[in-house]
């Protein structure tokens, strides 16, 4: 099974299921775009808490270059197990990323590598399955690969990395990351089966995943990288993970807080619908340099990335576990705890932060919105 995509979920008989990646043989546990194609998603079952696990079940077929997010398994209150996936079509770049160009910054005078993901060569779509029989047996959604279409007979946009939360009973809130400055979502009233278009948020975000939740409140809270234009013209991709409440089920999003970030700003305003990637590029050696915007060629004395939030919420505290890499000290590593990397050769270390459910709410004690709830009361006669 891949790393870094696993998901587990509860069966009905106190079962564990485990939702993860199967590379083809011979490909590392957790690879580029380019050998992504070639995955799948699987489900394991154990019926003695991990002990031993059942033979896989194919969620997706096999070469099918799908991958989910880590910890996207929603099991909803009438027990089908919801598993949004992605999927990549089109061309790789080829075996060596070459035509593929950086994106850095000077941190202290020496140069890193920010960021990535901003060239891709792949379109992407999600595609949500679930099963009714505790992961035994898969569908797929019956209206097809989600992805955005800005007009008819326009252009059209990738999703990628979907997370899913159960807002009432047989209806799902779907939000995905695009290239486009903000967070996309999408919306099922029939438990998943079909979904709206997928439509903007008001949430800022670089390319990069965020994780949605129903806190015990009934709100959602809403975990991502939240990023301006201006800062990731910049370079400053993946160094804000921010968080939101949304009191009247996804439509207002309030209460904005930084969980780890590098400036003080908590409420980023979108800006318009449009591709946003870092001005300073960098190509291979014979390869002409690409236009700069002088403007945002800036240094830094210090940065940091975080992203890939997993979120576990608990009845009066939340855990949020996230990748880290701290340039600090010597901009040319990461602070070093030597794990993994990542498909752009960075480090990938971990934190994690317990936080009060209140905290959330700006340490007050959690409680809904009078005029948003009013807003939704039907019209009295």
């Amino acid at each position: 099974v891949g790393g870094g995509a696993s998901c587990l979920v509860k069966l009905a008989d106190d079962g564990i299921g485990l939702a993860g990646l199967v590379t083809p043989p011979g490909t590392p546990s957790w690879c580029n775009g380019n050998l992504r194609q070639g995955m799948h998603v699987a489900f394991w079952r154990s019926h003695d808490r991990g002990a031993t696990w059942q033979p896989p079940t194919d969620v997706s077929p096999p070469g099918s270059g799908t991958a989910c997010l880590q910890d996207v398994a929603l099991r909803t209150h009438t027990g089908r197990i919801i598993l949004p996936v992605d999927t990549y079509l089109g061309q790789a770049i080829g075996p060596d990323n070459r035509t593929q160009p950086s994106t850095g910054k000077l941190v202290r005078n020496q140069w890193i590598n920010t960021a990535g993901h901003f060239t891709d060569p792949h379109f992407s779509t999600v595609i949500v399955f679930y099963s009714d029989d505790d992961g035994r047996t898969w569908q797929r959604n019956r209206d097809g690969d989600l992805f955005i279409l800005h007009d008819w007979n326009s252009n059209f946009d990738f999703v990628v990395e979907p997370s899913v939360t159960e807002v009432a009973q047989g209806r799902l809130l779907m939000v995905m990351r695009t290239a486009l400055g903000r967070l996309y979502q999408a919306w099922s009233d029939d438990h998943g089966e079909t979904w709206t278009r997928p439509m903007p948020t008001s949430l800022a975000a670089t390319t990069t995943p965020a994780q949605i939740r129903t806190l015990p409140t009934g709100h959602l809270l809403c975990v991502w990288n939240q990023d301006s234009a201006e800062e990731v013209k910049r370079g400053f991709n993946r160094t804000r993970v921010s968080s939101a409440i949304s009191r009247n089920g996804g439509s207002v999003w309030e209460l904005f807080q930084n969980i780890q970030s590098l400036h003080e700003t908590t409420r980023v305003e979108p800006g318009p619908i449009a591709p946003v990637r870092p001005t300073e590029m960098y190509f291979e050696p014979g390869q002409p340099a690409p236009l700069r915007e002088a403007e945002h060629v800036l240094g830094a004395e210090a940065h940091g990335r975080w992203g890939y939030c997993s979120v576990l919420v608990l009845q009066d505290r939340v855990l949020i576990a996230h990748t880290y890499s701290d340039y600090q000290d010597h901009p040319s590593r990461a602070e070093i705890i030597r794990n993994p990397t990542d498909a752009e050769g960075n480090t990938i270390n971990q934190k994690l932060k317990v936080l009060p459910l209140n905290w959330f709410y700006g340490g007050k004690a959690p409680a809904d919105h009078p005029s948003l709830h009013q807003a939704h009361e039907p019209a009295k006669p």
